[in-house]
């Protein structure tokens, strides 16, 4: 993520100590309905969780929840709103921890969600994680996702993502099918809505089969 200068960390943390402008109070509506389709086994890993608003979703419709982030401002945040929330259907707990190596918390996650953070790195960074939640997924686990699609232009900033990369990445040779993609949009605080592309991937062995696609 070298794009945020040489510490992301302090960047991000600077950036949720005001408010996001991709903090909307909500799970952004492409990759909600998605998730509607999620089966109700096993754990739910949040990578990149931010202030929390799509765990807490989860939570509410009885999914348990680990939410991770390296900013502390945003867990802190993210454990705020969860309180606020009131009850829950489901555990949720909020950490700070590198979500950029989601099989160094935990194995056997029934799916992992991703709201943003995919479309951070570069093709190196993109790799390195697909090999990570391979890891991290249960057999027959799935990967949700939502990125900016090829059409979103940002100056000097390629953070954009193809479903062609989807289907390469996390293709049936590597252990993967593509169960669903989506056209999307980003919504934000201070701009109109950007293109964007929502995905769930699902993990396959040679004991699970692969997810129906949708």
């Amino acid at each position: 993520m070298s794009r945020f200068g040489p510490d992301p960390r302090a960047f991000f943390d600077t950036i949720y100590e005001g408010e996001a402008p991709w903090d909307i109070g909500a799970p952004q509506p492409g990759l909600a309905r998605l998730l509607e389709e999620l089966p109700p086994e096993g754990r739910v890993l949040d990578l990149g969780c931010g202030t929390g608003d799509l765990a807490i979703w989860l939570a509410q419709r009885g999914h348990p929840v680990l939410g991770v982030d390296f900013a502390e401002a945003a867990v802190v945040e993210a454990r705020a709103r969860a309180a606020r929330a009131g009850s829950l259907r489901a555990p949720l707990e909020f950490e700070v921890g590198d979500a950029t190596r989601p099989a160094q918390l935990g194995r056997g996650f029934g799916a992992v969600v991703d709201s943003g953070f995919y479309h951070l790195f570069d093709e190196a960074g993109r790799e390195a994680l697909a090999a990570e939640l391979a890891l991290a997924l249960a057999p027959g686990g799935r990967y949700y996702l939502q990125a900016f699609a090829l059409e979103f232009e940002m100056e000097n900033t390629p953070m954009q993502v193809s479903e062609a990369e989807l289907r390469t990445r996390f293709g049936p040779g590597r252990g993967w099918q593509v169960v669903a993609v989506r056209e999307a949009e980003f919504l934000s605080r201070v701009a109109p809505p950007v293109p964007a592309i929502a995905a769930c991937l699902g993990r396959v062995t040679p004991d699970r089969p692969a997810p129906r696609p949708a």
